[in-house]
């Protein structure tokens, strides 16, 4: 199965990425957004911990 995650615009929390493609699960974008960091087409833009949210930018296609 090769599902297409739309990406937020700028920086993104996962939440935003999640409710962003409704019809994934979040278990399901949290792996495309895996991939994609190994791939370095996503950059982790801000670490997150309990208070605040960790974010994330595109810095190239993922065609």
């Amino acid at each position: 199965m090769n599902e297409t995650i739309q990406w937020p615009p700028g920086e993104f929390t996962i939440n935003e990425a999640v409710s962003m493609n409704p019809a994934f699960s979040q278990a399901v974008v949290r792996k495309k957004l895996s991939d994609a960091l190994a791939a370095k087409a996503i950059v982790q833009t801000q670490k997150g911990n309990e208070k605040i949210k960790g974010k994330f930018q595109v810095v190239k296609s993922l065609s």
